[in-house]
């Protein structure tokens, strides 16, 4: 659904879309390549025994998945396994740590665990790594005897240093680059979210399907699948990534629905980051530090990253580093999720942040980041767009993949707990997202619900601090708010309303993303 807002412009295109096919840098985190000439070399890679290799590995995997295997032997024992029959030594008390929290985590079953210990540096085991496996070990060599069960205990019991990069990330001391928001520009209101899982990774039911499901059920304009990047390529004959591209190519449809596809970098201690808009992915156990999938992205301009559910794995105080600047990835970093699953504001956005009771959203753009306000569904089940009526909603000039991309691109968006919720902030005629100069700052806040329900009250904050708060009523919202202020400084709207439909205690309200002064 879109409604227009402001007066028309031409917007010129981001430089890659995910529609173009086109390479865009080095794949060696996946076997997605469609270079005819790739294609004959990765042909010649495959041994002409490869069925036989697949059927004897499958064997394997289904004996280490089987709840059998599971009764007898603990998820310790079976990483002492995995790296006594692969590598003929024991784990580190890092390794195993690390295992036990993906399998927290992303809830990698056995024969995931013993692709991760086989794969060394690799994105995945490849076909020879499983030859040579099969040649030396039987499903029947898994096995727990005195020495593994002592080995696991032992390694259990070692607290090892928390396996994350020290920060010493790139301190940004600069402000925010000005840039120049075409004013009175007239744009369309779409909603949806680039955060959802299928069984490509750890969710339920297919790529197509989920695609389908969230245009025809779920009613989003559009929307993208970003499985985990640890789950998409397991063995040598999976193929996910491509599946997940041509997934969102065959439903994407241009003026009616936009899919788009990205991944999930998944750590357990440094956080979750979602990227959109490239032809390749990684994953946490080939970038394994911040710094290392920061610089990834910013080896690929086309990328739009972000960073998901806050606080959810500061376990030991890691988790983004607590958002340290990193300038080289700040253009590309667009945002932060103000709501996840069915947990909005009142968890990420009200309860503080890591190290003050300021949000986390506010915590890193005090550290000067440029962060607008997402969220996701972040679905597991079979409920893409239904699941609740939280969105993202994006002022773009159509409903095309450039067009989205390009919104994220420029903060254009705002978090709403409310599907028919529309909002337009502007400074100048210059929409949310925008970085302006100036001691004079003036807010036009505009916003109507679809389905009538009213609002009570709007407040406009600088900073994270609320400067002013203005009572209104009905389900149309025309505010202006000025003040005089010479710091450099950043902006948002909250508006809310009168109806408190998703049951949390609190009315629903939707949050603008920042425009930046000086």
């Amino acid at each position: 659904m879109g409604v227009s807002v402001g007066c028309p412009e031409e917007h010129g295109p981001p430089e890659e879309v995910p529609g173009n096919r086109a390479h865009n840098g080095a794949m060696k985190c996946s076997p997605l390549v469609r270079s005819p000439k790739i294609l004959v070399l990765l042909l010649l890679l495959v041994p002409a025994a490869a069925a036989d290799v697949q059927r004897r590995m499958q064997s394997l995997i289904d004996a280490l998945d089987a709840p059998a295997y599971a009764a007898r032997v603990t998820w310790d024992e079976h990483v002492v396994l995995c790296y006594e029959l692969v590598h003929d030594r024991s784990p580190t008390a890092r390794e195993l740590h690390r295992l036990r929290r993906y399998a927290a985590d992303l809830h990698i079953s056995p024969s995931t665990a013993l692709s991760f210990v086989m794969r060394g540096s690799e994105s995945h085991p490849t076909w020879g790594q499983c030859r040579d496996l099969l040649d030396r070990v039987r499903a029947a060599d898994f096995r727990v005897d005195a020495a593994v069960r002592a080995d696991a205990l032992r390694l259990a019991a070692l607290e090892p240093a928390p396996d994350v990069e020290s920060p010493s990330l790139e301190q940004a001391s600069e402000q925010p680059t000005h840039t120049g928001a075409i004013a009175h520009t007239r744009y369309e209101t779409y909603f949806g979210y680039l955060h959802a899982h299928s069984e490509l990774s750890d969710g339920s039911g297919s790529a197509q399907e989920a695609y389908t499901y969230a245009r025809d059920v779920g009613g989003l304009d559009f929307f993208a699948l970003t499985d985990h990047g640890e789950l998409l390529a397991i063995w040598p004959w999976e193929n996910k990534w491509d599946e997940l591209r041509d997934a969102a190519d065959a439903v994407d449809q241009p003026g009616a629905f936009v899919a788009l596809w990205g991944f999930e970098w998944s750590h357990p201690l440094l956080g979750h980051v979602n990227v959109v808009g490239t032809q390749d992915y990684t994953h946490s156990l080939d970038e394994t530090g911040l710094s290392d999938i920061y610089d990834w992205i910013a080896s690929r301009p086309a990328a739009v990253g972000r960073f998901n559910h806050p606080g959810r794995y500061d376990d030991v105080g890691t988790e983004f580093l607590h958002l340290l600047p990193y300038p080289s990835v700040r253009e590309q970093m667009v945002g932060i999720a103000t709501w996840n699953k069915d947990d909005s504001f009142h968890r990420y956005y009200y309860s503080g942040g890591w190290t003050s009771a300021f949000s986390f959203w506010d915590e890193g753009n005090q550290q000067h980041w440029l962060l607008g306000a997402l969220g996701g569904q972040d679905n597991h089940d079979a409920d893409w767009g239904t699941r609740n009526d939280y969105r993202v909603a994006v002022l773009a000039t159509e409903l095309t993949r450039e067009a989205i991309l390009d919104a994220y691109r420029a903060r254009r968006f705002y978090s709403t707990e409310d599907a028919g919720l529309f909002l337009d902030v502007r400074s100048f005629g210059r929409p949310m997202g925008s970085r302006l100069t100036g001691s004079s700052r003036r807010f036009d806040v505009r916003a109507f619900d679809a389905g009538g329900d009213a609002f009570e009250e709007v407040r406009l904050y600088r900073d994270g601090v609320v400067v002013e708060t203005r009572a209104v009523a009905g389900p149309v919202v025309d505010v202006d708010f000025t003040e005089v202020h010479s710091r450099p400084a950043y902006y948002y709207v909250a508006v809310r309303q009168t109806d408190d439909e998703d049951g949390d205690g609190r009315n629903d309200e939707a949050l603008s993303s920042p425009i930046w002064f000086d």
